[in-house]
Parts: structure tokens; sequence; C-alpha cells
């Protein structure tokens, strides 16, 4: 008996810190910006937008600092990545998860991609998203929030001192008739 109530005792302990977590983080960051975290970033390959992206994430809620840039030197030049390499995965203390990974076309549910997105920003968190920049090739934006019924996002390219930033990205997800996007949450007992 004793050990049951043990058992029921930490499992509501963990529930409720999971939940002070989640909150805490949307609380620290609901309002703040991601643009001096952009602005101070860099791309430091060719191919690594998908870790830089990840990392902005990490920078933002103050998870790793400002001059790491692990994930990128890990990656490097790979170009057969996906948002799929990172999900499930908890680096830092963030468990990210792959959304949206379905067949582009018309029958794609933009209504719940932007129920997504807006629910995530909602709580505080911002949304890495997949979006086209040439032929067959995709790049990395970090839905910062929402302006006009639209999204702002940051990106970085590789050698690019400027601070890329796009502001009409549900025109560019219907142009590419939809995305895939990766969301985070503070992991259980982080």
């Amino acid at each position: 008996m004793k050990k049951c109530c043990i058992l029921i005792f930490l499992s509501l302990c963990c529930i409720s810190s999971f939940n002070y977590a989640q909150q805490d983080l949307a609380k620290n960051t609901n309002t703040k910006s991601l643009h001096d975290v952009a602005f101070n970033h860099r791309q430091i390959y060719n191919s690594s937008c998908i870790p830089m992206s990840i990392e902005m994430v990490l920078k933002f809620n103050k998870r790793i600092p400002s001059d790491d840039y692990r994930l990128q030197t890990n990656w490097k030049e790979k170009t057969d990545g996906t948002f799929g390499n990172f999900d499930g995965k908890i680096i830092s203390g963030l468990k990210f998860k792959h959304q949206f990974n379905i067949k582009r076309g018309d029958g794609f549910p933009f209504e719940r991609l932007f129920k997504t997105i807006d629910a995530e920003l909602a709580a505080g968190r911002k949304v890495i998203i997949s979006l086209p920049s040439g032929f067959n090739f995709w790049h990395m934006y970090v839905i910062d929030k929402k302006v006009d019924k639209d999204y702002l996002a940051y990106s970085r390219f590789n050698n690019d001192k400027n601070l890329v930033i796009k502001k009409d990205i549900k025109s560019w997800i219907f142009g590419c008739k939809g995305t895939d996007i990766l969301t985070y949450q503070v992991a259980a007992g982080k």
C-alpha cells in the first residue's frame, strides 16, 4: 500500500512539474520576439538550414549559448536531411515533433496547419517551417508571430550577414500546396 501511494505521489509530482515547465516556457516567451536571436545567429554551411533553425529556437529559449553551433557542425553539408531527423529528439531540454509530413496538393489540410501554428504561437512557442527557395530546393524559417492574419518569420543564409525576414508565409504555403513544420515542447523533467 505504501509503495502504491508513493508511486501515485511521484506520478503527480512529475505531471505537475511538466505542466509547470510548459506554462513557464509560454510565460517567458509569449510576447518576446525572435528578432534579436535571429539577427545574431548564423548559418555556417550551405545545407545546414534545418539545424540552423533548431539552434535559433534553442537560443531563443535560452537552452544553449549564443555561440553554440554544434548542430550545424555535426550536420555539415548533409543534403538528404529532413525534419524527420529531429522528430522525437530531445535537444537541450526541448522535444521536437515533425508535423504535416504528408503529401502536398489540393487536399492538403491548410486550415489545420494554420490552427496548429496559431496554437503554438499562442503558447509562446516558435514554429520551424520549410518553404521553397528555388527549383526543388527548400529553406527553413522560424515563425515568430502573427502579423495581419499572416505570419512573420526569420532565417539566415550561409555567408550572408543580412537577416532574412519573410512576411507572406501563407501565400508561400498555398503556392507550394502545403508544407511540413517542426514544433517543440519542454521535455518532461527538463
